[in-house]
């Protein structure tokens, strides 16, 4: 499960931050986790970032939404070598 704050919300300069837990709700550490952000209807090019590291179970990112309206966000979240998921859910920028 992954608790996503985007802020702040709006189109320009955005911030994420990303807390991973297991099915148990615990902290899940993870080797590595990527974002990406992603508008098709709006014909946007997908922008993708490393996420940095802010404490075992929690990740930081900085991108750019371009334009407001509804994105996709997406984390590959590496479990460990070779172990990949990826989540995505939509998002609205305003």
């Amino acid at each position: 499960m992954a608790n996503i704050t985007v802020s702040p919300g709006r189109s320009g300069p955005i911030e994420v931050l990303v807390q991973l837990e297991d099915s148990d709700e615990k902290p899940l550490a993870v080797d590595a986790l990527a974002v990406t952000l992603s508008n098709p209807d709006k014909d946007i090019a997908s922008v993708t970032a490393a996420a940095e590291r802010v404490a075992a179970d929690s990740w930081r990112v900085r991108l750019t939404a371009a334009a407001s309206g509804k994105w996709s966000l997406s984390l590959g979240i590496d479990l460990a070598k070779d172990d990949r998921v990826d989540i995505a859910a939509p998002i609205l920028i305003e």
